[in-house]
């Protein structure tokens, strides 16, 4: 029991420290107020790899550590961050307890739509902008590249997740 315990915090440290790391990959966008960035990446291959409370947990650590370095702010971005716990969630709930590509794949996709939603909501409140301008610079711009990164995620989660149980790393 205590092995398994430890097994999951240090599970969620990594996942939270991966998250981190690549919230540091950004491309500001001439187009919009909220960059590219490899986070949404991160945040499904989290929800991938994890089960749901352990991909959470992962997400209010990578948020609590961004808090405290001064990474998080209260500006345009502000309801990604909500939509990155939601995500990671959902996503890992989707995704099953016996994984495919299909499955992983459409846990992915979904993983967008939540992740945008708040994302959208908070665009348009932090910048007093209309739905129809929160949605264009905040999804419709960015959708070529999450489907990409969706579909990546998907590819890479699926041998990592069966490499992963296979060497008892992974318990879900």
């Amino acid at each position: 029991m205590r092995n398994s315990k430890i097994l999951s915090i240090t599970q969620i440290a990594l996942c939270a420290a991966f998250i981190m790391v690549c919230s540091y990959i950004m491309i500001p966008m001439p187009f919009s107020p909220v960059p590219v960035t490899a986070q949404t990446l991160a945040i499904t291959l989290t929800g991938l790899i994890l089960r749901p409370k352990q991909a959470g947990g992962a997400v209010i650590v990578f948020i609590l550590i961004a808090v405290v370095l001064g990474k998080f702010s209260f500006g345009p971005s502000v309801g990604y961050f909500v939509g990155f716990f939601a995500s990671a969630v959902v996503v890992s709930l989707v995704k099953g307890e016996h994984p495919s590509l299909v499955r992983f794949l459409a846990a992915a996709l979904l993983g967008i739509v939540v992740t945008d939603i708040p994302g959208v909501i908070g665009m348009m409140l932090v910048l007093d902008i209309p739905l129809s301008t929160a949605f264009v610079e905040g999804v419709v711009v960015f959708l070529p590249g999450d489907l990409c990164k969706a579909v990546l995620s998907a590819v890479v989660a699926l041998p990592l997740c069966k490499a992963l149980k296979r060497t008892s790393v992974l318990t879900s």
